[in-house]
């Protein structure tokens, strides 16, 4: 009869034309073209503020500073103008303001009699810049171009102090050490994408379980069908199991929708989903049989909460709408707990991972960097198992209740 019961959730589910293109198709669809654009969008913003020729304001420039950026690599990357006039000063700083100018280099007067008579005593002398934070073009012209430039210029102006720049450069780090990172390749991919996934499959699972589950009960109890349904000759307690199994595979289809989705975005997406982490090669995760064991274990057992979570939820109401308002709270507190995953250690202590939600989250992000131990893996199973089986009791308890299931 169990059977029965789970083949006729899932008949109501999936000859739904409407809610399986909702639920199933829609979500993929959506998440693909979503993320494929807004990495599209912003790996071309980055390629724009790369390529753009900002314009730069140079005043009080000194002859040597001339001769050393004329000579320079940076000389092709920026549209620049020397000034002596004072009185353009403000005007070109309100341009700088409207983003019509990108940058503005100030040379302190006399800055290279300054710098030839400086003797450990008195002010250094100093260079001034004016940029506008809020512009891009403005920031990458003053933090890159500009910033490697006065870098290069002050070690010139060094080495000429001195006689020899490495003379005051003591040591130098990593120099010719092309592999000075030892990570593994499938590490690092996962770590680039332990950063969102269990974050979006966590809650994926328990959207698509949300978007099924309140009808699952609440709908036919308002619709009428359920009192029809709990006078048959099946046992409650059946009737009660069927309907968690068949919205548990729902809620995993629906999730898998989603991921199909993500994983299908991700070569253009990862500029913003990863930044700093290039491009990925799911190919490297190098998933082993150990590690989809897992995986399939913590995300069944999170499915398992989040089922009984939104039944429990939907049989304590009398309508969808009631359903959807004892539900929603839940749901910000998995959006909660799925984003506090992001904070603190790289590995939790063992205890933690006997936190629903969280462990069970955290347990996903540390396979996906390869270092779920079976030991904290058993520990999470453990108490996941034990919060369902009391969830289990409790909904089947309830089922049996007359006042809960029959009440209007």
């Amino acid at each position: 009869m169990l059977s029965v019961i789970i083949k006729k959730e899932l008949k109501r589910v999936f000859t739904d034309r409407r809610l399986v293109f909702s639920a199933f198709i829609l979500p993929a669809l959506s998440i693909f073209i979503m993320y494929s654009l807004m990495g599209v969008m912003v790996e071309k913003l980055q390629d724009d503020i790369v390529e753009n020729i900002p314009t730069v304001y140079i005043q009080n420039s000194p002859e040597g500073f001339k001769s050393f950026f004329e000579e320079s690599k940076f000389i092709s990357e920026v549209d620049y103008i020397y000034i002596d006039e004072i009185q353009e000063i403000e005007i070109i700083k309100q341009e700088i303001r409207d983003g019509k100018i990108d940058l503005l280099v100030e040379f302190q007067p006399d800055f290279e009699k300054g710098i030839n008579e400086y003797k450990g005593t008195g002010e250094i002398p100093v260079i001034n810049t004016y940029s506008n934070s809020s512009k891009e073009y403005s920031s990458y012209a003053k933090n890159v171009i500009f910033g490697d430039l006065l870098y290069e210029y002050e070690n010139l102006l060094l080495g000429k102090r001195v006689g020899d720049i490495n003379y005051i450069n003591v040591f130098d780090i990593d120099k010719n050490n092309e592999n000075k990172d030892l990570a593994d390749e499938k590490k690092v991919v996962g770590k680039g994408l332990s950063s969102f996934i269990p974050l979006l499959i966590s809650i994926l699972l328990f959207a698509g379980a949300m978007s099924v589950g309140m009808d699952a009960v609440a709908g036919e109890k308002e619709r009428g069908t359920m009192a029809t349904l709990l006078v048959t000759p099946v046992k409650r307690e059946v009737i009660a199991l069927g309907k968690i199994i068949s919205l548990a595979i729902v809620s995993v289809i629906s999730a898998l929708s989603f991921v199909v989705g993500i994983v299908g975005s991700l070569p253009f997406a990862s500029s913003f989903l990863a930044p700093g982490s290039g491009d990925f090669d799911i190919s490297a995760l190098a998933f082993g049989v150990s590690d989809f064991t897992k995986l399939f274990l913590v995300l069944l057992s999170l499915v398992s909460i989040y089922v009984c979570l939104i039944i429990l939820l939907s049989i304590m109401a009398k309508t969808v709408k009631e359903a959807g308002a004892y539900v929603s709270p839940c749901y910000m507190v998995v959006l909660f707990l799925a984003v506090l995953t992001g904070f603190g250690a790289e590995q939790l202590v063992s205890w933690k991972y006997a936190i629903p939600i969280y462990g069970n989250i955290s347990a996903i992000k540390d396979i996906f960097m390869f270092q779920l131990t079976w030991s904290h893996f058993a520990i999470n199973f453990a108490s996941s198992l034990v919060l369902s089986s009391i969830l289990v009791y409790i909904i089947t308890k309830l089922f049996n209740s007359e006042k809960v299931m029959l009440a209007k």
